[in-house]
This record gives C-alpha cells, sequence and structure tokens, in this order.
C-alpha cells in the first residue's frame, strides 16, 4: 500500500530525442521524489527508445515507457489517462523543464485543496528561459482561483498554462481522437473541467518553456489548418463558455472561420448562440479567407 502521494509527470514525444535529455535533467535533480515519469513515445523513428532504455537501466528515476503507433499528442496523453494510477497528472512537454523544486511546490499545494470537490488541480503560468512568465502578465494579485475560461476572457490573458490535475477528476475525460488529425489543444479538457471545477491560482514557478522550431506552438497556424476540426471543438467550447459580449464575439467569429476551414455542414445546428452566429457569419468568413486562404 503506497504511504506517500504520487505525481505523474507524463511526457508525449515524437523524434525529440535530441531534447529530452533536459526533461530528463530537471527530474533527476528534484528535491521531491514522489512522481513517476511516464514517456509516452508516439511512434518516434529516431533513437528516443534507445535513450530511454540507458535511463531506465541507470535506475535514478521510477520511469514508465509506453511506445505507440503515431497518432499525435491527444492520443498519447489519452493512453497515459488509460494507464495512470498516481494521485496527481501533469503534462511536462517534451521541449520542457521542471524548475527543481516543481514537484515538492506542487504537492504542497495540492494538499491544500485534496479533499475539496470544488477543485480540480492547481495551475500556474509557464515560464520562459529568462524567468519572464510566458505572455508577460501574471494572474492578477487577489485571485485565488480560476478556469481557463477566466484567464482568457476575463483577465485578458494569453498565456501557457501548466497544470496539476487530481487524476480521479482528469481520469474521466479524454481528448476526442479524430481521423485524419492528430492533435487537438490542451485547452480541449481544461474547457471540460472548467464546467464544472475551478484551478487552484499558483504563482511558483513550476515549468520552463522553450519554443523549438519543429515545436507546435512555434507553428500555431500550420498546425490549425492541418487539424481545423480539433481546432473547432475548442472554439465552440471557448464560445460558449464567455461571459462577456466582446469575449463571446471574438469566438463566435473563431468558430465560424473554424467551422468553414473544418467544411462543417452543421455549423448552425451546433452553434450555443445561432443568432449571434449568423450576424457574425460574413466576419467569420473573412477571418477564414485572410488567415487560412
Amino acid at each position: 500500500m503506497r504511504t506517500k502521494e504520487i505525481v505523474s509527470v507524463v511526457t508525449p514525444t515524437y523524434n525529440r530525442a535530441y531534447i529530452l535529455n533536459k526533461c530528463y535533467e530537471s527530474l533527476k535533480i528534484q528535491t521531491s521524489k514522489s512522481f513517476v515519469w511516464m514517456i509516452v513515445d508516439d511512434g518516434s523513428t529516431d533513437n528516443t527508445e534507445e535513450l530511454v532504455n540507458q535511463w531506465l537501466n541507470e535506475g535514478i528515476l521510477d520511469i514508465h515507457y509506453f511506445k505507440k503507433k503515431n497518432g499525435g499528442k491527444a492520443s498519447a496523453l489519452n493512453l497515459a489517462l488509460d494507464k495512470v494510477d498516481s494521485d496527481y497528472f501533469v503534462c511536462l512537454d517534451s521541449d520542457d523543464t521542471f524548475a527543481y523544486n516543481a514537484i515538492e511546490l506542487a504537492l504542497k499545494q495540492l494538499q491544500q485543496i485534496k479533499k475539496n470537490k470544488k477543485y480540480c488541480g492547481i495551475l500556474a503560468l509557464r515560464t520562459a528561459p529568462n524567468g519572464e512568465v510566458l505572455g508577460g502578465k501574471q494572474i492578477p494579485d487577489g485571485i485565488k482561483e480560476t478556469t481557463l475560461s477566466e484567464i482568457s476572457n476575463k483577465f485578458k490573458m494569453r498565456s501557457e498554462l501548466i497544470c496539476f490535475y487530481k487524476t480521479g477528476v482528469i481520469s474521466q475525460h479524454r481528448f476526442p481522437e479524430i481521423q485524419g488529425e492528430n492533435f487537438i489543444s490542451p485547452a480541449y479538457i481544461e474547457h471540460e473541467l472548467g464546467k464544472m471545477y475551478k484551478f487552484l491560482v499558483s504563482r511558483n514557478t513550476f515549468c520552463y518553456c522553450e519554443y523549438l522550431p519543429d515545436g507546435l506552438t512555434k507553428n500555431k497556424r500550420n498546425v490549425i489548418k492541418k487539424n481545423p476540426k480539433g481546432y473547432t471543438l475548442v472554439k465552440h467550447q471557448s464560445f460558449e463558455l464567455a461571459e462577456d459580449f466582446k469575449a463571446k464575439s471574438k469566438h463566435c467569429v473563431l468558430y465560424i472561420s473554424g467551422c468553414i476551414l473544418s467544411r462543417d455542414k452543421d455549423w448552425l445546428k451546433k452553434s450555443p448562440h445561432k443568432i449571434m452566429t449568423i450576424v457574425y457569419f460574413p466576419l467569420g468568413w473573412l477571418v477564414y479567407k485572410l488567415r487560412y486562404r
């Protein structure tokens, strides 16, 4: 019987052997060893498997390695959600690193909300290597709890988040796996959780993030064009959850452009606000023409 709480640190990876060592080094120096590292290899063709086997032989970290057919980050995270049996769950991307005390700090805050069913976990902003929060704007002082929708709409922030989830909550959710597409934003599950739960806000530095030339964030527009249905699903959520008129209008336009891009004939039927969607259709078409044609 396990006597201490454990965090599953999940790293989906595809052909990132050249950078994955940075993740490994940041995990080796954690002040708390109360974690397992779940590496989900999304069908890499480089020497990722050989590298992980080397680490397994070293025996320094508790590593669980899974290799699967290439299907994208969402399917890799779904596999991790199928396998996880720890208390908490966090995604550490293959081009990110943890602060040396990330696990220790996270567990202290997670203890505060362990029995409070209002919370699904804690969130903080990702940090650039120079120590600045990505997006350049911290969550306002005095805000103790929030959702992704509030961060983007109420606080007008376009920041990257690091979330530590209660496994018992996030394990009830999965990312849609869409035929012909291999990416959907992590915001999908964060929005779903935001319908029922809050995140406890942390201002600790947990994660350092450096965007690489082959990264998903760096190639955002191309990723959207290749994965239009997943993009539209997330924009539908944003449209549905936005509370003020300005934010709802913005997400309505982006939802429409996504529907056009994905050739969704049921765009109006699926819309959470049909009259607004009809009114803004010309603007949505214009955004589609300017961004994706």
